[in-house]
């Protein structure tokens, strides 16, 4: 294998790593995602709290309802219990009968209202409760799935970092020097595929005098634009 083949398959093994590092840190960072579950679990304490309390009013509700009836009750049954002889009396008890009836007519409108109200706030709640559940279940899915990518990757890494181990054996203390001040300046992409006559990198056209070397692979030969080490393929 030539020199520039050897630093070309120390860079692809290079890639994978990094390419598989940068997924796994995309992992971790979609594993401590939990906005979503956050907000669900925030509408669903707010639905909780909206429940209490209207089933709170509609108790009441229905508690005064319950006692205005009784109130109407008890004023019949004097009116109607032949205790009272008086007149002005039995008016009076009279006309407070159907005051109490009146009212009980708006308790009753005002208990609907709330009736009503309740449905609504459970309905709210169930759907929270559904949203909650169904977010819960996509993220355990999603998190189940992430994991085992995670795994594979790790795996790989491993995998990669003996084959790195191999293909660094391959390559002289000075080439190894060269690469790696090349990849911290370049940002991982050392070497550029000679495509034709150019540089796959930058696209400069690569000299004549220049091209069976790079073909050989048995010298570094630069590009004279990126700087990358050019590779014939």
């Amino acid at each position: 294998m030539s020199r520039v083949s050897s630093l070309y398959r120390l860079q692809e093994i290079d890639l994978d790593l990094q390419r598989s590092q940068t997924r796994i840190d995309e992992i971790d960072a979609l594993l401590e995602q939990d906005e979503d579950l956050r907000k669900a679990r925030t509408v669903l304490e707010t639905r909780e709290a909206e429940l209490v309390e209207a089933r709170k009013q509609n108790s009441s509700a229905k508690h005064t309802v319950a006692s205005q009836r009784e109130k109407i009750a008890q004023a019949e049954k004097t009116l109607y219990s032949g205790v009272v002889s008086n007149p002005k009396e039995l008016q009076d008890l009279q006309m407070e009968s159907e005051s109490l009836r009146r009212y009980l007519e708006t308790l009753e409108d005002r208990y609907l209202e709330e009736m009503l109200s309740l449905e609504q706030v459970e309905l709210a709640h169930l759907e929270a409760t559904e949203a909650l559940d169904v977010i819960q279940q996509r993220r355990a899915r999603q998190h189940r799935e992430l994991t085992e990518e995670k795994q594979d990757l790790i795996g790989n890494l491993a995998r990669l970092d003996e084959e790195r181990r191999a293909a660094i054996a391959d390559v002289s203390e000075q080439d190894s020097a060269t690469y790696e001040d090349l990849k911290e300046r370049l940002g991982g992409f050392v070497l550029a595929v000679l495509k034709d006559t150019v540089c796959g990198a930058c696209g400069v056209e690569l000299a004549r005098s220049k091209q069976q070397e790079v073909i050989s692979g048995n010298e570094l030969i630069r590009c004279s634009q990126c700087s990358r080490i050019l590779y014939a393929g």
